[in-house]
């Protein structure tokens, strides 16, 4: 007999649906193990206030920071896995439930233990038993209506939006040879071919480090430097 593929649909159409509705699974959770939930939390993948660069996979946003008091809570968005969104998510829904300046201090060692979090509280993650639970629970919810972003590659896929800038003219030093002056900026080739060398106010015409080859067409796209 020919065996039928399993067929996964979407029982939610937006990620945000999705991370509401795991988020409503683990509120009893929650109560058991003595911690209450907001009733008002909005929902992200997104880009954590770090960036592509930062470390954080995850972020909680506590109510007195929003406009209408809401508690918002970010997951990084080249994260995809369920199991691992939904452990990032009880990270962030412990945040929710303490203080703004709790931090991951006291307080919240207690409230991670007692859910099963485990390892360092700054990057604590699920245990076993709550990783067992996270995946009974991702199974029911059905497929993550998200697929992770290659935000190492930017939207363009020309890099990320972070890259450096690009400069039309590399920068060269000029200096003032007047001994203990110390008088420097930065000037384009192009200016020196064509112009010449700035002046020192007080000693005149400066020396340019140009390199041999320099011609007065430098104004071509060259990667920013730190000038």
């Amino acid at each position: 007999m020919k065996s039928e593929a399993k067929v996964f649909a979407n029982k939610y159409d937006s990620r945000e649906s999705w991370l509401r509705a795991a988020t409503n699974v683990l509120r009893p959770y929650f109560s058991e193990c003595g911690l209450d939930l907001p009733e008002k939390i909005r929902f992200a993948i997104a880009f954590p206030s770090t960036g592509r660069t930062g470390k954080r996979v995850g972020e909680c946003w506590h109510f007195s920071a929003s406009a209408d008091e809401t508690t918002e809570i970010i997951v990084r968005a080249d994260l995809a896995d369920p199991v691992e969104v939904l452990g990032v998510l009880t990270h962030e829904l412990v945040h929710a439930c303490l203080p703004a300046d709790a931090g991951h201090g006291k307080q919240y060692k207690a409230a991670a233990l007692a859910l099963g979090l485990s390892g360092p509280m700054r990057s604590a993650m699920p245990g076993p038993l709550l990783q067992t639970r996270l995946a009974q629970i991702a199974d029911d919810l059905g497929p993550l209506p998200h697929a992770a972003l290659a935000i190492d590659r930017g939207r363009d896929n020309k890099g990320p939006a972070d890259r450096p800038k690009r400069q039309k003219a590399r920068m060269h030093k000029a200096e003032c040879e007047a001994t203990g002056c110390g008088y420097t900026v930065r000037v384009a080739a192009k200016w020196v071919n064509d112009v010449g060398p700035p002046a020192c106010p007080v000693h005149g015409p400066m020396t340019v480090d140009l390199p041999e080859a320099a011609e007065s067409s430098d104004d071509e796209e060259t990667p920013g430097e730190d000038v």
